[in-house]
């Protein structure tokens, strides 16, 4: 018998069930409950029923050692924690998905946490966690890594995205005002590939970075990366800058020729991400996810919008490349923002918004029905907001159907945010408390989303009901930039300092700087809104013209913050006795049991 167990077979029976009461059902499979009264031992009562002591002490051990894992294993200790005590359960996670979630780099993220974001049958999967902890491998080396463990998270797509919006985007839409304030004249080109470089070149790189590293562990398909992964980068990464150069020098055959060349790039990357995408859709398991499921149809609805707008870039590419006028025509250019940002980029959001921002606020799960009328009408107003650009109907029939695209869009934000609560609902359920309150950031971010909501229905209601220009440029200029600013920017910040820390298992660097770029980023978004009094006033405009400032200086230091998050060294180990019992945290979303 082994000497370190914790069962002897020479002590009675009465005395095992005392200080073990959980070896009961055990001992009664084998009739020993009540053998004798109890007042044998172990050995002689197994003696006695002519059963193996072997076999039984055996299956009293495995009991016991069950009971001991899952006080071992509670659902609120990290990945991290249970890789490092227990090595014999890395396997485990890599077979649920969770094999790079860990490590000895990795979050301190509680385990029910992961199992609830990657949608697992908790209870099926911590009895496996459980039985694997209760081998007690910790002095055995742990199990090579697997496939997934060893492609850890690449910050290339987020430095790159970063870069680009730093030189060619922000930055150059920052001089483009100031140069516009002072009375200089800005070619509409320079204005098209600041915009195009915003769209592409830092939301849509962003966020393709995060699908290919995040999108396969929350649909449990594992942490393997294609390997187009790089060449999709360079793909989009090397198109923005073609076009960049392309455009304004339309009037050179060579400026046509990288026009054509920026288009073909692009659609590349655009299809090997949809790829990418679809062929995960098509393998989520049965049961992990109904394919009714709103993060799929999210996904799915979003990365259509992304092939129908790639395909108009396209056509913008061909048009540079046959025409010596360097200014797209709006037929082309405004179709494609439409369907990028409220379109491509605003379905992904709802579908991760609805999967996790829910679980990161703590507030539950969204009132029946709202990702569902927010995906229909998303999906009427981009069908009616698309049709206004077709060259077939008049003017009169092209600003109701603008009209009414708009509205629809705005109402499935509205929708969106009161059916998910997140301006005003407090967590019902227990959160995870970060560094940097990126919570707050996201929170603001869906304000923003509000307030987009609000003023876009505003000027389609007072426009048709009134003589008032409420459809005048600078109105639905300022309108784009509180959705592109406001939102889509400050939740790329929020988002990126509550889960990349998590993807690479570091502390954030500096909270303060934090919450800096929120306030920068505000204040950028709110100096454009100058521009609706502006129209009355012309020096609000001058004033406004400054916010590009603000807005630079906030990606400089989001910037700054995330790659000294990304190289400082690992999380400090807290100890049980500095961090107090452990908080329970409850799932807010479902989980298949």
């Amino acid at each position: 018998m082994d000497p370190q167990a914790p069962i002897d077979p020479k002590q009675p029976v009465r005395e095992i069930l005392d200080r073990y009461p959980h070896l009961r059902s055990a001992l009664a499979s084998h009739g020993l409950e009540a053998c004798c009264g109890g007042q044998h031992s172990l050995e002689q009562a197994c003696r006695a029923k002519g059963v193996d002591l072997a076999e039984v002490f055996g299956d009293l051990q495995a009991a016991h050692a069950a009971v001991e894992a899952h006080s071992l294993v509670p659902p609120a200790m990290s990945v991290r924690e249970v890789r490092r005590r227990f090595p014999a359960t890395i396997p485990v996670l890599a077979r649920y998905g969770l094999g790079d979630c860990g490590g000895e780099e990795g979050p301190d993220e509680p385990l029910a946490w992961f199992a609830t974001v990657h949608r697992l049958p908790l209870e099926e999967f911590l009895r496996d966690v459980r039985a694997a902890a209760a081998k007690d491998a910790a002095a055995s080396p742990p199990p090579p890594a697997s496939e997934a463990a060893a492609r850890p998270f690449s910050p290339h797509f987020i430095l790159g995205s970063l870069a680009l919006t730093l030189t060619l985007g922000a930055t150059t839409g920052m001089i483009n005002l100031l140069r516009i304030a002072a009375g200089a004249d800005v070619p509409i080109s320079h204005r098209q590939i600041h915009g195009h470089t915003q769209v592409l070149g830092f939301a849509t790189l962003f966020l393709m970075g995060i699908a290919f590293h995040a999108l396969p562990r929350i649909l449990g398909i594992g942490g393997a990366r294609p390997r187009f992964v790089r060449a999709a980068f360079w793909l989009m990464f090397s198109g923005v800058i073609l076009r960049n150069a392309g455009q304004p020098l339309g009037f050179y055959p060579a400026g046509r020729l990288m026009s054509l060349l920026s288009s073909l790039a692009e659609g590349a990357a655009a299809l090997l991400f949809a790829r990418f995408v679809f062929a995960l859709l098509s393998a989520v398991r049965d049961g992990k996810y109904d394919r009714s499921d709103p993060l799929l149809r999210f996904v799915a609805a979003g990365t259509l919008y992304f092939v129908l707008a790639m395909a108009i870039n396209a056509a913008q590419g061909i048009w540079l490349a046959g025409n010596l006028e360097t200014a797209l025509p709006a037929p082309l250019a405004e179709p494609f923002y439409f369907l990028a940002l409220q379109g491509f980029l605003l379905a992904w959001i709802y579908g991760f918004g609805n999967r996790l921002v829910s679980l990161f606020l703590g507030v539950g799960p969204a009132k029946r029905a709202t990702p569902q009328i927010a995906l229909i009408f998303q999906a009427a107003g981009l069908a009616l907001g698309g049709a206004a650009f077709l060259p077939w109907f008049s003017h009169g029939s092209e600003r109701w159907l603008h009209d009414g695209g708009q509205a629809l869009l705005a109402l499935s934000a509205a929708v969106y945010l009161i059916g998910h609560g997140f301006l005003w609902r407090h967590a019902i359920f227990p959160a995870m408390r970060v560094p940097g309150a990126p919570m707050v950031a996201i929170r603001l971010a869906f304000g923003c989303l509000g307030l987009w909501s609000l003023l876009s229905l505003s000027a389609v209601v007072v426009g048709a009901a009134t003589e008032f220009p409420a459809r005048n440029l600078w109105w639905s200029d300022a309108a784009r930039h509180v959705f592109s600013i406001g939102f889509l920017t400050l939740l790329i910040v929020g988002m990126s300092f509550r889960v990349l820390p998590v993807f690479s298992g570091k502390a954030l660097w500096s909270p303060r700087l934090a919450y800096a770029t929120y306030a920068l980023i505000l204040l950028g978004t709110a100096m454009r809104l100058l521009q609706y009094p502006a129209a009355f006033a012309p020096v609000f405009y001058e004033i406004g013209s400054y916010m590009g400032v603000p807005v630079v200086l906030a990606l400089l230091a989001f910037t700054f913050n995330l790659v000294r998050t990304m190289r400082s060294g690992p999380h400090a180990p807290r100890s049980e006795a500095r961090r107090g019992a452990p908080a329970v945290r409850v799932s807010t979303l479902p989980v298949r049991n």
